[in-house]
Order: C-alpha cells, then sequence, then structure tokens
C-alpha cells in the first residue's frame, strides 16, 4: 500500500496560495487545497475554484471539501483541475449521490469525518468505492491545531474492516504524530504547518517519509 505526505494549503488569499504551491511543487506529487465555506467551519479558506482555475497548481490536486453540501462544488473543482476530491459527510445529504458524481467525472473520490464523527456515520455500502477516507485529528478549518490522538482508534477500527482502503490523517501531523498514525493504519499524511512553517520545506517534507519507511 503506498505511503504518502501530501502537502495541505489553508490560506486566505491567492497570493498567498500561488507562494505555498511554489514551495512544494519541486518535491510533492500531491498537495491538498482546503476550502472552507464559512457555514461548515466559521473560517473562510481561499479560494473558489473558479479563482484557482488560473493558479498553476500541481497535476495532482487533492481539495479538501468542508462546505455545506460538497456535491455542489464538484463540477467548478473538475473545472479547476482536481485530481481527487474528498467531500465532508456532516452536510451531506447522500454519500452515495457524491461519490457517484465525483467518479463520473473520472476524478478520484473521498469521503471525510470530523474528529466527534463516528465511523458508524460512513455509508458502508459506498465505500468500497472510495480511493480514501479522510479523518481530521483536530478541528476542521484550524491549521496549527494540535494533534487529538483519540483518532488513532477510529484509524485502527477502519484499517480492521477494510485492509486496502486508504486512510488519510489530516490534522498535527509531524515528526512526532506520524509513526503512531502509521502504526494505526493510517498510509496518507496531510501535513500542513510542519513543513510550510519549516525553513526548508523539502528537508521536512523528506524526514517524514523517511519515518514511513
Amino acid at each position: 500500500m503506498d505511503k504518502k505526505v501530501i502537502p495541505a494549503i489553508l490560506t486566505d488569499t491567492l497570493n498567498h496560495l500561488e507562494e505555498e504551491v511554489k514551495r512544494v511543487e519541486n518535491f510533492a506529487d500531491f498537495v491538498q487545497v482546503d476550502y472552507v465555506d464559512g457555514y461548515f467551519a466559521p473560517e473562510i479558506a481561499c479560494c473558489e475554484a473558479k479563482i484557482i482555475r488560473e493558479v498553476d497548481i500541481l497535476p495532482s490536486l487533492e481539495v479538501h471539501l468542508m462546505v455545506e453540501e460538497p456535491i455542489h462544488q464538484v463540477k467548478e473543482w473538475f473545472k479547476a483541475g482536481a485530481s481527487r476530491i474528498v467531500g465532508q459527510i456532516e452536510e451531506m445529504e447522500e454519500q452515495l449521490d457524491f461519490v457517484t458524481y465525483v467518479s463520473k467525472m473520472g476524478l478520484e473520490v473521498g469521503l471525510a469525518l470530523n474528529l466527534e464523527t463516528p465511523i458508524t456515520d460512513l455509508d458502508f455500502d459506498v465505500v468500497e468505492g472510495l480511493n480514501v477516507i479522510l479523518l481530521m485529528a483536530h478541528e476542521v478549518g484550524v491549521q496549527g491545531s494540535p494533534f487529538r490522538r483519540d483518532v488513532l482508534r477510529k484509524v485502527t477500527d477502519l484499517r480492521s474492516r477494510y485492509s486496502h482502503l486508504n486512510i488519510e490523517i489530516d490534522g498535527g501531523i509531524n515528526k512526532d504524530t506520524i509513526v503512531d498514525a502509521l502504526r494505526a493504519g493510517a498510509n496518507y499524511f496531510a501535513v500542513g504547518s510542519d513543513i510550510f512553517n519549516a525553513k526548508n520545506p523539502q528537508a521536512e517534507y523528506d524526514q517524514l517519509l523517511s519515518l514511513l519507511k
């Protein structure tokens, strides 16, 4: 099973988004952009898909939609060049509809759960059709918050049910937490502050990858 470190960008300006992409585009094969609408979570993150279309984003772009009814955002993010779209289930009327729609666009698809959302809220009939399940390890939309270890039980539970499922942890991942998340069963790791606040983002990225071996 592949193990990936995915630089995650949460910002409120287009200029900053472009700057952050340039800092990682030479070494990261995937980048995550978080989009928060201000309703699902109180923060608002840049940028709408129609704006990002003008940015030279990496070929492999994961979009994490922290919005009400993420299915309404899919078409625009497809046009913006997304490779994978992950939607939060908490404000999603039908998980099957979202997964089916994203898949019909030819994109990879994922479902995301807040820290307090039990995995039993997943529609288990659609899990086999997913490319990834993303588990938040801290509050949605607040980059830099500490890692909450109670997420590890959810990881272990999911891994025991689905041996080949990609499980992504998002929130508080750094050199001190990535190994615990790996041992619990995660194999994708969205990393924001630890990479982008480093003096040398590539060195930090490489060190995190080395801990996954």
